[in-house]
């Protein structure tokens, strides 16, 4: 059964990143926000080269990372699928550049809320190709009993974020919460269309907010993860208008703004409501004894390389049946 009840319930079944492809893509826009320190100039320098060309070395430390992460998953009895070759005609999807392949982090192109399988219009142009590495993927749903939706794709416009319809939806501004769908906002991903196309298909038996986090971040799960009902880690820094209500009597784990905006600190995989993988290294130690001491397992996992382009554990996976 395909179906996504919340962020915590058992997950069962996900699309996971792949380390076959790494191709930098054009360093627009779209891009500034994702990789952080020194990476940032080697994806400048090398658009259109491919990541094992590139570093050899930071290819395999970074395949290893998330094969690791893989493997994990399915002893844990985790069914995982991972996205295939894009051909060289995607790659230059929608107006004939290349924007590279990022299929290492699978979150943004796609989002399952209740039994809807919904390809999302993501605003970075680099992820707006990874619908057609996994479609054969979200198109089998349908033979499963889902209800499978594409939301209508902004075109080749690097930008549309201040025109009236353009919706945005990238899959790591969403957060399941049983009827309550969240949608981070911060003026680089997601928007307000976006929001609004949701609600729309999605109906009355769901209530999507519009979440304002800080300018310059990429996406809502930078600054937030609900490992069960009743607790929530987030950087409150990040969240210029407070949390959001649904957390009001929550148990709060804030986490500094650098950690998680940097270290991507937060962005940790939810295997349960009794098991969160945590990144290992010594910066995320804080945040792996806080669920400790809530009676959270918590296994570690090397994923250092990976996150330094900008997204971590969250990031690399998209929920088919978490319920």
């Amino acid at each position: 059964m395909i179906r996504v009840d919340s962020e915590w319930a058992p997950l069962r079944e996900c699309v996971y990143g792949w380390p076959g492809q790494h191709v930098f893509g054009e360093f627009l826009q779209d891009a500034e926000l994702r990789p952080s320190g020194a990476f940032a100039d080697v994806w400048r320098a090398n658009a259109g080269r491919s990541l094992a060309e590139v570093d050899p070395e930071m290819f395999a430390r970074w395949s290893a990372e998330i094969e690791g992460v893989v493997a994990f998953l399915r002893s844990s009895g985790v069914v995982v699928h991972q996205p295939t070759l894009l051909s060289d005609e995607n790659m230059r999807f929608p107006r004939g550049q290349n924007h590279g392949s990022m299929t290492g982090w699978m979150r943004d192109p796609f989002v399952t809320i209740g039994d809807n399988v919904i390809e999302l219009a993501p605003r970075s142009l680099f992820h707006r190709r990874q619908r057609f590495a996994i479609r054969h993927i979200l198109f089998s749903a349908m033979e499963r009993g889902a209800r499978y939706f594409a939301q209508p794709d902004g075109g080749a416009d690097d930008n549309l974020q201040d025109r009236p319809g353009f919706g945005y939806l990238e899959g790591g501004d969403i957060f399941v919460l049983g009827t309550t769908v969240l949608v981070g906002h911060s003026g680089a991903a997601s928007n307000l269309d976006g929001a609004r196309w949701l609600q729309h298909m999605l109906g009355d038996g769901f209530r999507v907010e519009l979440v304002q986090i800080a300018p310059g971040a990429t996406h809502l799960d930078l600054f937030l993860m609900t490992p069960r009902e009743g607790v929530v880690v987030a950087c409150l820094e990040g969240f210029p208008d407070g949390l959001p209500t649904v957390f009001r009597d929550w148990d709060v784990i804030d986490v500094p703004f650098a950690v998680a905006r940097r270290l991507c600190g937060i962005n940790q995989l939810v295997l349960d409501d009794r098991t969160v993988v945590v990144a290992d290294g010594e910066a995320h130690d804080p945040l792996a004894t806080a669920l400790k001491a809530r009676g959270f397992d918590v296994p570690r996992l090397p994923y250092g390389v990976v996150a330094t382009f900008g997204g971590s554990l969250r990031c690399a996976y998209q929920p088919l049946a978490r319920y």
